[in-house]
């Protein structure tokens, strides 16, 4: 289920959305709940929280795919405001048993109920044109998973069979039922050449969220 600012989760975990540039995730955690995030992302706490480290399992895989090997994990009860340095949206799911696979860093936070773990992406040309390096993260379990998209975020539910195409660094979370393969679309330039492009392509059935800024793209050159 996706949330929406101002709603508690099933576990009981207060979350709002403050501003609308750089946006800045709200949680109130009670005693018995605690969330895990990037230590750098953290902007404001209250001093009661209990603040520790999560050891993430499969290190070796996760130090080949850029991630982090450890975590910090911050417990109840008290008030707690994450964010990372981008303009975009933040998208927050309450899973309840789904498998969610999100793009490299754009992970925010979640319940420490929630499994954290990275999954190989396979195919050649997966892991040469999707962007998404070797693996990509995947969330399971039950618990808040909050993310930031960069840009605007557009989410859809593709049926079974139902394909779309995205620029590879597009997009934001997919269910793990939705299949993504990359290919070459080719541009005919004449009689004599033509030259291509790469996008992801992902089939249904289940959820897929993109975003419409890429933040490692260069910035275009404005006239004066």
């Amino acid at each position: 289920m996706k949330l929406t600012e101002g709603i508690t989760t099933r576990e009981e975990i207060r979350l709002r959305v403050e501003g609308h540039l750089v946006p800045i995730v709200e949680l109130d955690l009670d005693a018995r709940h605690a969330v895990y995030f990037e230590h750098h992302t953290i902007l404001a706490k209250d001093p009661g929280l209990t603040i520790g480290l999560r050891p993430m399992r499969g290190a070796i895989r996760r130090m080949m795919a850029g991630l982090p090997v450890l975590l910090t994990q911050a417990a109840g009860p008290g008030h707690l405001s994450l964010s990372r340095d981008g303009v975009g949206e933040i998208v927050a799911l309450d899973l309840n048993g789904e498998e969610v696979d999100v793009l490299e860093h754009r992970f925010l936070a979640a319940s420490a109920s929630v499994e954290y773990s990275v999954q190989r992406v396979r195919g050649i040309k997966n892991l040469l044109g999707s962007g998404t390096g070797f693996f990509m993260d995947r969330f399971s379990g039950q618990g808040l998973l909050v993310m930031h998209g960069y840009g605007d975020v557009l989410e859809r539910t593709l049926e079974s069979g139902e394909s779309v195409d995205l620029d590879p660094m597009a997009w934001l979370y997919k269910d793990s039922t939705v299949r993504m393969d990359t290919h070459m679309v080719g541009v005919t330039t004449g009689l004599f050449g033509g030259s291509g492009f790469v996008m992801s392509r992902f089939t249904g059935p289940g959820r897929l969220a993109y975003q419409s800024l890429d933040p490692l793209a260069p910035m275009e050159a404005t006239k004066e």
